[in-house]
């Protein structure tokens, strides 16, 4: 396997484990967010969208955390559904939100996405409080003396969930599915700094003991020259287990770089997943 990939199992898909570990427990629940007898802190800001917003969406929600990526889902807060235009002669817009929120500190101010007929998927991140990009987060204080945060403001990109395209392929596991396996996903990104630094923008499951796997992810159009196939064990989600069984390879031994033009399925991207890099 290629040698900066292997390197980086062990400290730079921090975030990406997360995120895996937190599909599977928003997977696992239907209620999400704090209970608080009062919330006495509020914030605002505006919601600034500059692309059309996907017929797909059905809602847009701020969310609070008091860190990210949160360790539980007591620590979420949401606000209700963000109205906005859907029309698709509309291109840019500026919208105002506004939530209460109990006092305290919150490590990531993030605007949620969900489609029509799915479920929360925290891939769904569109905007942050801070550098989307980089994923750089601000952080924000209410308390007695400054109950109100104001001028919360957020660029939202919804090109990231606009996923008129895919990518498709299969996945051949060599060796023996572990025992103690409790995630096998395929992971799509644009490259290698995507995951140390942001959010992915397609993660899968795949189902545990199959010699084979047909897949076929949705992706917006773009660039994406790291295709890999991602696990982890049973347990407390150690990201230190994390591992990269293999990643899409062209030509041999390198990372593949894969072109998705708008409303197009890139088929034949095949990836052999070796359960001996477990060990590695």
């Amino acid at each position: 396997m290629d040698f900066l990939v292997r390197r980086r199992n062990l400290g730079a898909f921090s975030i990406l484990g997360s995120m895996i570990a937190l599909l599977v427990i928003f997977g696992a629940c239907d209620d999400h967010g704090i209970e608080a007898d009062f919330f006495k802190g509020t914030v605002r800001g505006e919601l600034q969208i500059n692309t059309v917003v996907p017929d797909t969406t059905d809602e847009i929600r701020v969310a609070l955390a008091t860190e990210f990526p949160p360790s539980s889902l007591q620590q979420l807060i949401t606000s209700g559904v963000i109205q906005v235009d859907k029309d698709p002669a509309v291109t840019s817009q500026v919208v105002p939100f506004e939530m209460q929120a109990p006092y305290g500190e919150y490590g990531a101010t993030i605007v949620i996405w969900k489609a029509k007929d799915q479920s929360f998927q925290l891939t769904d991140i569109v905007g942050i409080f801070g550098n989307l990009e980089r994923f750089e987060l601000r952080s924000i204080s209410l308390s007695e003396e400054h109950p109100v945060k104001d001028s919360v403001n957020i660029p939202v990109d919804l090109s990231r969930v606009d996923r008129r395209s895919s990518i498709e392929g299969q996945i051949e596991f060599v060796g023996e599915w572990p025992e103690n396996t409790s995630v096998v996903a395929l992971v799509v990104a644009k490259n290698l700094l995507e995951l140390t630094r942001g959010i992915p923008p397609a993660i899968a499951f795949i189902p545990k003991e199959v010699e084979q796997f047909d897949y076929k992810v949705g992706v917006a159009a773009d660039t994406y020259e790291f295709i890999a196939v991602a696990w982890l064990p049973v347990g407390e989600f150690d990201l230190s287990k994390l591992r990269i069984l293999g990643f899409y390879q062209d030509p041999p031994g390198r990372q593949g770089k894969v072109v998705v033009e708008d409303n197009m399925t890139v088929t034949g991207i095949d990836i052999t997943a070796d359960f001996a890099e477990i060990g590695s």
